[in-house]
């Protein structure tokens, strides 16, 4: 069973944006920020291509057509989950 998180007690709004603002804004650098735009965009289809084309060689229609939908859907969830990080432009540091 999981546990469950109950309020503590009711904390001002005052101070938790107090807090907030006191401290300095630390940028927490992303997990997987060093790959470039095309190195997702490889990781996505080369997969697909390649399921595709082994669907396709040992006759498997249904799969080559319900592979890509879950494929499709699987990033879609990954990518909406995490804010679509890999879309925003990059800062320079």
């Amino acid at each position: 069973m999981a546990k469950v998180n109950k309020p503590r007690g009711k904390v001002s709004t005052a101070s938790s944006v107090q807090s907030n603002s006191s401290t300095p804004e630390e940028h927490q650098p992303r997990k997987f920020g060093w790959i470039p735009l095309w190195g997702w965009m490889l990781l996505f289809l080369v997969p697909l291509l390649v399921s595709e084309y082994m669907f396709f060689r040992v006759d498997r229609w249904f799969n080559m057509i319900a592979f890509p939908l879950a494929w499709f859907g699987f990033w879609y969830t990954v990518l909406r989950r995490s804010g679509w990080v890999i879309f925003k432009r990059r800062k320079d540091e």
